[in-house]
């Protein structure tokens, strides 16, 4: 990308941080998660969310190596949201996590399908095939808990509380105006992200479930601000790394 494109940089950047993020913590759960089924389908949509993030590195920067992007950058580099970042090392919390990211994976995508830059648009398409059965298991499991009393017990107060966090994952450090003049997104983030509050709305409603969008306000993880889970997340993403950095893995 020339440094011209500094807004679709940060914004590309930005996305691509939160798949680099997500995915490191949905690989967490290998082996440890409630039954093998969630073992198996977490490992798998973790190995998709970091492919989406080197796809959209090595666009952004295709002179650098992929882990030379992802991580060694300093950390006020770094432009992902904080709910990407949060751990969830608790299930109902990464289940949650895993169903409002997805809802929002499945507007951001297509907004970047239906853009004119060619290339993220071929990215774009491959991800949403992807990406439709991970929506499809995150809102299959979080359904089958939601029609059950043990279930909402459990999952309607990480709802409540995750919920509003994910309007982050729609914000940029940029004008959204020129993602959509510049032809990078076929929405702008503010239609995005009131697409994505219906869909989270419309799943809950049958559940009682009532969300406070205004109880987060604060979104400094755009702006590099890093959340407090971040640097035990990045101490996992380098620790393989960290034992020869001038190793060829």
């Amino acid at each position: 990308m020339s440094s011209g494109d500094h807004a679709a940089r940060e914004y590309l950047l930005g996305f691509a941080d939160d798949e680099l993020c997500v995915g490191q913590n949905h690989s967490w759960w290998i082996a440890v998660g409630p039954f093998l089924e969630e073992d198996l389908a977490f490992s798998s949509i973790a190995q998709d969310e970091l492919g989406h993030a080197r796809m959209l590195y090595e666009f952004i920067d295709p002179e650098k190596s992929v882990d030379e992007i992802a991580y060694w950058r300093d950390q006020r580099g770094y432009r992902s949201a904080h709910i990407a970042e949060l751990r969830c090392h608790q299930w109902p919390d990464a289940l949650v996590r895993h169903v409002l990211y997805d809802l929002a994976e499945e507007v951001r995508w297509h907004a970047l399908s239906g853009g004119s830059w060619e290339r993220v648009a071929a990215i774009a398409t491959r991800a949403i095939a992807e990406e439709r059965f991970h929506l499809q298991h995150s809102l299959s499991l979080s359904e089958r808990l939601l029609a059950t009393a043990e279930g909402r017990k459990r999952l309607i107060p990480s709802f409540q509380r995750l919920a509003p966090m994910g309007q982050e994952l729609f914000r940029a450090n940029v004008d959204e105006l020129r993602l959509v003049d510049s032809g990078l997104l076929s929405s702008s983030l503010t239609d995005q992200k009131n697409s994505w509050i219906k869909k989270v709305e419309t799943l809950l409603e049958t559940f009682n479930c009532e969300i406070n969008w205004e109880e987060f306000q604060d979104a400094p993880g755009r702006e590099g601000i890093r959340s407090s889970d971040f640097e035990s997340l990045h101490a996992e993403m380098v620790e393989v790394l960290n034992l020869d950095p001038n190793a060829q893995w």
